[in-house]
């Protein structure tokens, strides 16, 4: 005789970039299993793939997750992860002060986990007081082309190529006092030609954009009970609260 079938509760939340809402259920027992091999795995491409399927099948195969931004893609994961495993994920830290190695336990309430919603103006970078460029934010799609395993093992010529990848699959277009230049019209070679004509100070301007992206964040504060050290410890990405 068939064993019953559990149905999932249904909850809905909202994909921070678009606004759009959307409907989900909660990863299921076998999912959570497939899920944690992958984190223990360290390996990102096989983190992004299990990522991927399994809010694929928690969405009900109506988000397409290679389109999502990296932060949307964190954000629905949480709020799977909330509703299948508890909306409080325990943290163990250990003490900053240089001579302590106290750890403490800390219950971090992921409903206080947001994101901040960007703005058209968040995906500005002026280059002078005329001249700006407009980004769109890469898409898991397009993090995953980059093929980078391990940024801080590339060499620094690899890591600048790796940047110019980045900054041209995410240009939308340049504009400046007179006209809008959408970067579909404008061949590679024109696109290469003109971020290279950047000086070192505009270039960095850009490279400082793709660094402040919306990421999930929360910073803990404690006093150390063994040494009363006053900790203040910032985390960020999906990986610091998936416990």
């Amino acid at each position: 005789m068939a064993l019953p079938v559990v149905n999932a509760s249904r909850y809905t939340t909202v994909v921070p970039s678009t606004g759009e809402e959307i409907e989900f259920r909660p990863f299921l027992v076998k999912e959570e299993k497939v899920l944690m091999v992958a984190l223990e795995s360290k390996d990102n491409k096989m983190i992004m793939r299990t990522l991927k399927d399994v809010l694929t099948a928690c969405t009900f195969d109506k988000l397409d997750a290679n389109n999502l931004a990296a932060f949307d893609l964190e954000y629905l994961f949480l709020q799977l992860r909330s509703k299948a495993v508890g909306e409080t994920a325990k943290i163990s830290l250990q003490c900053r002060a240089e001579s302590c190695d106290e750890t403490a336990a800390h219950n971090v309430p992921l409903e206080q986990i947001k994101i901040d919603v960007p703005t058209d103006d968040d995906k500005i970078v002026m280059i002078t007081d005329d001249v700006g460029m407009k980004f769109k934010y890469p898409s898991v799609d397009d993090i995953e082309k980059l093929d980078v395993a391990d940024v801080e093992a590339l060499t620094p010529e690899e890591q600048l190529d790796k940047t110019m990848l980045m900054i041209l699959n995410s240009l939308d277009c340049i504009f400046d006092a007179d006209n809008v230049y959408p970067a579909e019209n404008e061949t590679s070679e024109q696109l290469v030609e003109f971020v290279d004509g950047l000086n070192s100070t505009q270039f960095a301007k850009v490279s400082a954009w793709f660094s402040s992206m919306p990421t999930l964040k929360h910073t803990l504060e404690w006093n150390c009970k063994k040494c009363g050290h006053e900790n203040s410890v910032e985390l960020r990405g999906l990986q610091n609260f998936f416990t």
